[in-house]
């Protein structure tokens, strides 16, 4: 059975019959029910599986991050989606596995840091670095990712003008991961591509 939102006139959600009717980022839509098949699934949508599966697995345990670094990169996807698209026709190799250096993690229109760097000084923390300057109000994004679980990250660190952000550290000790950093505006609506700033292992 199917609801009638907005009077006789209006969209409906739910199924009749054969369609289905829903509501997405406020704009409404009806599909037909999909049918089953014994089909096989064709070479390319086994491709197709296992690159969504792929970039999938890499994102789900940074979704705090994308849901904040690419809110803006679609009107039609929230910031999941919208890096889950993005990643899988960017940052995938011939073999269907993720390239972290071709990752991105957030992605906008505010500047990029200036000359970014990043060490690892002492055992427990990781010192980013860039050159200070621009919109004071803007913070650091901040990600080291090691994969699955193994990742710390801060998705609103430092000022920009203040030129460090120290990220703290506990359990990922001995790990290799990748690092990344962004801005982001101090209402989080907006934000910077993110940059790539190598891989090390953590003492």
């Amino acid at each position: 059975m199917a609801r009638i939102t907005n009077g006789i006139t209006g969209a409906f959600s739910g199924r009749v019959a054969s369609v289905v009717g829903y509501t997405r980022y406020g704009r409404t839509y009806m599909r037909g029910v999909p049918k089953h098949t014994t089909k096989p699934p064709s070479e390319k949508q086994i491709l197709n599986r296992k690159a969504m599966a792929a970039v999938q697995a890499w994102l789900t345990n940074i979704t705090p991050c994308v849901r904040v670094g690419f809110q803006n990169y679609s009107d039609k996807q929230h910031g999941f989606g919208s890096a889950l698209s993005y990643l899988k026709l960017n940052a995938l190799n011939e073999d269907l596995t993720l390239d972290p250096s071709r990752a991105l993690i957030s992605w906008g229109d505010l500047a990029l840091p200036s000359a970014p760097a990043v060490s690892n000084p002492e055992k427990g923390i990781i010192d980013f670095r860039w050159e200070p300057g621009g919109d004071t109000t803007d913070r650091a994004m901040v990600l080291a990712y090691a994969g699955g679980e193994d990742r710390v990250w801060d998705v609103c660190g430092a000022r920009r003008n203040e030129g460090k952000h120290i990220l703290p550290y506990e359990y990922i000790s001995g790990k290799e991961v990748d690092l990344y950093i962004a801005f982001v505006s101090e209402e989080r609506d907006r934000c910077s591509n993110s940059v790539y700033l190598g891989k090390i292992v953590l003492k």
